[in-house]
């Protein structure tokens, strides 16, 4: 009886974006930049309508994930791929060059790369595209906003597993910044890398067996 062969599993790194990728905030970009796009677009109502999202959140009226949710709602509705495009090139000039070159020499061993984000799908993937990348575990916009689920904690922690898992793919890496990512971190122990943490975040990392860092300058 001949054994039937398996093909090997492709190793994977996902990173996470906002404050390890970049060095900055993509949601931040998203909201500044929006309410220019739409009075570009001829939306101003549509421009009035995410300021008053924004100033609510400001206000603490209105907690984070439905603020941007409202947000992705009215730029899915208005904007055109190519400001996407353009988002995701504004974002890229936050890029860490430091965790770049991390996951570029996982690539030159055969990794493929993810971003796994709470950031919105929307300019997560053409960022990827922008960067080479393979896709993004990312937010998914939900018509009905009960639905609505940022990829965050164990949230992503599932995501992360679900696509290794259809795509037939070994996790080789995981690079964060931030202890909401403490569920994947505490799954992939061995595997995760945590970049510039404080001594209170290396101290939570380090409690579910984490032991590497990325100290960038």
């Amino acid at each position: 009886m001949v054994e039937r062969l398996q093909t090997p599993l492709k190793g994977v790194t996902f990173v996470d974006l906002d404050g390890t990728l970049i060095s900055g905030n993509s949601m931040h970009i998203f909201m500044k930049r929006l309410p220019k796009i739409l009075i570009k677009r001829r939306a101003p109502g549509a421009a009035i309508s995410a300021l008053w999202q924004i100033w609510l959140r400001s206000l603490r009226l209105i907690n984070h994930s439905k603020m941007k949710w409202h947000l992705t709602d009215i730029a899915r509705r208005h904007l055109e791929e190519s400001d996407w495009e353009d988002l995701a090139e504004i974002i890229a000039q936050e890029i860490n060059p430091d965790v770049k070159d991390l996951v570029e020499s996982r690539r030159k061993i055969g990794c493929l790369s993810y971003i796994a984000t709470a950031a919105i799908e929307e300019y997560s993937l053409p960022l990827c595209r922008l960067l080479g990348y393979e896709g993004a575990v990312a937010t998914k916009f939900t018509d009905n906003q009960g639905d609505y689920e940022e990829m965050s904690g164990n949230v992503k922690r599932n995501g992360i597993e679900k696509l290794l898992e259809e795509e037939n793919l070994r996790l080789e890496s995981f690079i964060t910044d931030h202890p909401d990512d403490l569920p994947t971190a505490k799954a992939y122990p061995n595997l995760t890398v945590v970049v510039n943490p404080t001594q209170k975040t290396a101290d939570q990392f380090r409690e579910v067996g984490v032991t590497r860092y990325l100290i960038c300058e």
